[in-house]
């Protein structure tokens, strides 16, 4: 999957899947990583990143060309605006830690609670958004 992923982005082409689910584990081992040092920054600031495309790339899907938007506005509402907001809040994040890039066990200190706060949201929209696809797909039993 990297290197379709990859191949893709060179060619300009937009991923066809970055998974919510990999984005948040990979953000969590940065986290959890030793901080404080230029190794630590550059792994939570890839991190956010692939949550960033993760994202985004969720939301082109939904939305865009033969998406779901109808069906998931009308069952979950708040899906499509949270992966909005999420993404918003994950750019501002890494904007921080870009302009804190000399200094970065100051964000590793004072962004640690924000960090964890969006690995959360990343997790349960990706948790909620899971729900609401297999939900859509696999009927009650003796519907169709």
């Amino acid at each position: 999957m990297k290197t379709v992923a990859n191949a893709e982005l060179i060619s300009g082409a937009r991923p066809r899947e970055e998974s919510l689910f990999r984005a948040a584990q990979e953000l969590e081992q940065a986290i959890a990583a030793p901080n404080g040092g230029e190794e630590w920054y550059a792994h939570v600031r890839a991190a956010l990143r692939r949550c960033i495309l993760a994202v985004e790339t969720r939301l082109d899907s939904l939305i865009g060309p033969g998406g779901m938007e109808a069906q998931i506005t009308r069952n979950e509402p708040r899906l499509i605006p949270a992966l909005d907001k999420l993404e918003a809040a994950l750019a501002s994040l890494l904007v921080e830690f870009w302009e804190t890039k000399g200094q970065p066990s100051s964000i590793a200190t004072a962004g640690i609670g924000r960090l964890e706060d969006l690995l959360r949201q990343v997790r349960e929209i990706a948790g909620n958004e899971y729900m609401l696809v297999h939900e859509a797909f696999n009927a009650p039993g003796g519907e169709e």
